[in-house]
């Protein structure tokens, strides 16, 4: 078993799915208690998510940062065979985070390619752990990312060439800390141009500025709860930032701007919460669907259509 099979369930143990998701309904109402903020849509939101403004998007560029969040779960010797152009490749046994270094010199640039935490379900466990204001950005972060983040950071660090723009990726936790890594870079100087995560959860109540959130794409098979993940509150508002592509079946896909995305992490289960997967969760879920679009090309659909219109509040 793939260490990401594991990682889903340590990041939802506390709302305690047990052997799959078996208990939809039940499921469902457990979430919407917990979010408290269903409601139903009111006409100008439904117009609004009812329009589609065209954004063609690369999916061979979105399949390169696929691969690579997919093979940062293999183990390290397939990963050097691989990638030939990665200078550093380890596993912080410290915190269970796996990362791989890439410095393709010839095309000037670098790829940072981060595997959460899976084998320590305690640093998540509590899926609304505390806020904590980071030392470096000033900006509250979820304490479990931060920690890995932390490690990582001052573990890839001297690694990293400064004279060269660097791009990140990851799934699903290590998505949230390729995300607060690439934050760090910026912040101490570093040329940040891509940041591509898929299923990230939450770990911001706020984002780290305009400079990252521009080259921030979210990825996200339509059915992978974890996106939604950490529960926004009056009291730990966690949101998204960057701009959302939805991955729909075939050749279909959502894209959300920055602001629509984020006003929908807030308190989004208008998508039918009865049809999370724990299989659209798995980064190979997600290298499948991809790979589909890229071979058969893709069909930008608005966020409301018939095949996903409301069932809760509609």
């Amino acid at each position: 078993m793939r260490t990401e099979e594991r990682d889903m369930g340590s990041l939802l143990k506390p709302i305690r799915i047990k052997g799959g998701w078996g208990r939809q309904g039940a499921f469902a109402i457990a979430l919407l208690i917990l979010v408290g903020c269903v409601g139903t849509l009111d006409k100008s939101e439904r117009a609004q998510l009812e329009t589609m403004t065209p954004n063609p998007i690369d999916f061979s560029e979105i399949e390169y940062y696929a691969q690579r969040s997919d093979s940062a779960y293999d183990p390290l010797k397939k990963i050097r065979a691989d990638y030939p152009l990665v200078t550093r490749a380890v596993t912080l046994t410290s915190v269970d985070a796996r990362y791989f270094l890439e410095v393709d010199e010839a095309n000037n640039h670098q790829t940072l390619s981060v595997r959460g935490t899976a084998e320590k379900p305690n640093v998540i466990e509590d899926i609304e752990t505390s806020l904590v204001v980071d030392n470096i950005l000033s900006i509250p972060l979820h304490r479990g990312f931060q920690n890995v983040a932390a490690e990582v950071y001052n573990d890839v660090l001297p690694h990293i060439r400064k004279d060269m723009p660097i791009r990140v990726t990851g799934h699903p936790l290590g998505g949230a800390v390729a995300a607060i890594l690439a934050a760090y870079l910026d912040h101490d100087g570093w040329t940040v141009t891509r940041i591509v995560t898929f299923g990230q959860p939450k770990f911001t109540s706020r984002d780290p500025g305009e400079k990252v959130v521009s080259v921030t794409t979210r990825v996200v098979n339509k059915t992978d709860v974890v996106a939604l993940l950490p529960f926004y509150t009056q009291i730990k508002k966690f949101q998204h930032f960057g701009e959302e592509v939805i991955l729909r079946d075939g050749p279909d896909y959502v894209f959300l701007k920055p602001e629509i995305a984020n006003e929908l992490s807030i308190g989004d289960f208008r998508r039918n919460v009865q049809d999370f997967s724990a299989k659209d969760h798995h980064m190979t879920s997600y290298v499948s669907n991809i790979k589909g679009k890229v071979e058969n090309g893709s069909n930008q659909v608005p966020y409301l259509t018939p095949s996903n219109n409301l069932t809760l509040g509609n």
